[in-house]
């Protein structure tokens, strides 16, 4: 070493990974590190936490599908297609492409010899422990449909109708481009047809939650006509009749085969993931990850192998007692270690458990970055007590018959309720000051968009009349802002004059038609206004024109300089704007989605 020169613990990351060195000291996600938080994102979406310990990152419930009745849902041919390449398809040149199945899933591909194939969709085509009887659909409903045409493209329509695409993906053809279309809520269904049984199928639509508890999926209330069509297009139009064709003939499963794949399922690691009843997965399946970035110089170790060579390694500086390695040509850089055994770990370690994952060169780097910034707990002297700031977990678990509701129609998954649930949605903690009852009851019962321009849409869930009438209450009586009463304004107290002159103040001083859509004229970037004044209250329209931040923070309204007397006129001209309700048939035709 050169005389002044300092002598560094460890050496300085290379720039493309150099903000893993900002990840040891900050948690938290920084603007300055977008690869940094991109690759603690890559961690959490490849579920590496479901095998190894790592630094900041929760474990959640539920990583994969709980497996416990598969059986009754797929067949094993499918499972032993899914095993094999959850990828699934691939051109002539070995890319994966767009064409109705997932090209990213989370499920990762594991070498499995076709043994091992066998056995395991052998095992997992028996998991049956809740079996489903077959529901029978009576004459007159399948000959209403034959009567309409084909009961299939009679689905097609309602499965639109419904915008099933709001939380599910398809595959669609556009200007000779396959892609995919539609939300990611729930599972991509462009081949599911070839997928599920038809039994399994008729009774999931019927009852999501008495196949899988804590699914995301509402319980719709299916009419029997509704539920047989939706079924046929499923079934007969979201298929590929090729999807099977490289599976081999698997017959039925044999005493020796499910029991070697119940050993598979465990010694592979499939249980770390998957829940399967009566199934315990390891506590220590793979290494703990969380002090993975601080690496020393390179080791020399003694390989075990026939040769006894050694070699240059680098490793974990941490509490190592004992180092076990298999014959491979590891990479002597860290680096080159971390994205070989990322990328092919069969090349490190050959008989490794740990899966293949495909991933573009930008994206392992990004995931190289975040595993480099894992330094371990933070070192605190003797008589320093550490501070420990709790995360705040919000909840809304409500009870009663809206609970009820709450968790069968799934309406936080996509809405917040003071700080819990999705954000797909308007968050509705405050819908009770916002909205007016009758409005809420007639749009539970048919939804009607309120942003023309967005194919994401509130579903219809068939909602029946009490179902809505005890949504609405809740939501009117429990929901409401503190500081605003609904009941405190009277619409009789806007004259015709005010609104007359409220108009003038919307179309001409301040263009409010840029922004929102009255009848069929006016801009998309706000909610159509068209029935503002069976929709919202008029104390919340004069609270939204004062201070639309104070209400909905980020909101992108700007906040005018209205006067008191501008916020009166603009509140009476609104509350003109009526609809007569559409009729629920009238009205889904009108905002059929399509492909």
């Amino acid at each position: 070493m050169r005389p002044g020169t300092l002598a560094w613990k460890q050496p300085v990351l290379p720039a493309q990974y150099a903000q893993g060195s900002c990840g040891a000291c900050h948690r938290e996600d920084l603007p300055q590190t977008p690869r940094l938080n991109h690759g603690r994102q890559l961690i959490v979406k490849f579920n590496c936490i479901g095998c190894h310990r790592l630094q900041d990152i929760d474990r959640p419930a539920m990583l994969g599908p709980d497996l416990t009745s598969v059986g009754t849902k797929v067949s094993r041919e499918w499972i032993y297609k899914w095993l094999k390449d959850p990828r699934t398809l691939t051109n002539a040149d070995g890319n994966v492409t767009v064409d109705g199945v997932d090209t990213d899933p989370r499920m990762p591909k594991f070498q499995l010899s076709d043994q091992e194939l066998r056995a395991l969709s052998a095992y997992l085509s028996v998991q049956r422990a809740k079996p489903v009887a077959p529901y029978r659909f009576s004459p007159h409903v399948i000959a209403v449909a034959a009567k309409k045409g084909d009961a299939a493209d009679q689905g097609q329509i309602r499965f639109n109708q419904m915008f099933c695409v709001t939380c599910h993906a398809l595959a669609v053809d556009r200007g000779g481009e396959t892609t995919l279309i539609g939300g990611d809520i729930g599972p991509e269904l462009t081949k599911v047809g070839s997928k599920v049984k038809p039994e399994w199928l008729v009774a999931w639509l019927r009852d999501p939650q008495g196949y899988l508890q804590h699914t995301k999926m509402p319980q719709y209330q299916w009419s029997d006509q509704d539920l047989y069509e939706v079924t046929q297009y499923i079934l007969k139009r979201l298929t590929d009749p090729d999807l099977l064709k490289d599976v081999p003939q698997l017959g039925p499963p044999t005493a020796a085969e499910v029991q070697l794949g119940q050993h598979l399922f465990v010694e592979k690691g499939c249980a770390e993931c998957h829940a399967i009843q009566g199934v315990t997965p390891f506590s220590n399946f793979a290494p703990d990850l969380s002090a993975f970035g601080m690496a020393a110089g390179p080791y020399l170790v003694q390989v075990k192998s026939a040769r006894k060579h050694p070699a240059p390694l680098h490793f974990v500086n941490g509490n190592v007692s004992q180092l076990d390695i298999s014959v491979s040509k590891v990479p002597k850089f860290m680096i080159s270690y971390i994205q070989a055994k990322v990328t092919n770990p069969v090349s490190i370690t050959p008989d490794t458990h740990m899966p293949q994952f495909h991933m573009s060169h930008s994206d392992l780097d990004d995931l190289t970055t975040a595993l480099l910034s894992m330094t371990g707990p933070t070192l605190t002297s003797n008589t320093q007590k550490p501070l420990i700031i709790p995360r705040p977990h919000p909840e809304f678990h409500p009870d009663g018959q809206f609970g009820q509701l709450y968790q069968r129609y799934k309406c936080f998954v996509c809405h917040a309720f003071n700080g819990y649930g999705g954000t797909l949605a308007p968050d509705l903690s405050y819908e009770g000051s916002r909205s007016q009852h009758e409005w809420l009851v007639q749009f539970l019962k048919n939804p009607q968009t309120l942003r023309p321009t967005l194919t994401v849409r509130m579903p219809e869930f068939n909602m029946s009349d009490k179902d809505a009438a005890t949504i609405a209450d809740y939501l009117s009586a429990s929901l409401r802002d503190p500081h605003m009463d609904p009941a405190a304004i009277d619409e009789k107290e806007f004259t015709p004059q005010m609104a007359v002159h409220g108009k003038q103040l919307y179309e001409g001083k301040y263009q409010c038609q840029s922004c929102h859509t009255i009848g069929s004229s006016g801009g998309y970037v706000g909610p159509s206004l068209n029935n503002t004044g069976n929709w919202l209250t008029p104390a919340w329209i004069e609270a939204w024109l004062h201070d639309p931040q104070a209400l909905v923070p980020g909101t992108i309204e700007p906040r005018h300089s209205f006067a008191k007397d501008e916020i009166r006129d603009l509140t009476a001209y609104l509350l003109t704007l009526k609809q007569a309700p559409a009729s629920g048939s009238a009205a889904s035709a009108a905002t059929a989605g399509g492909q």
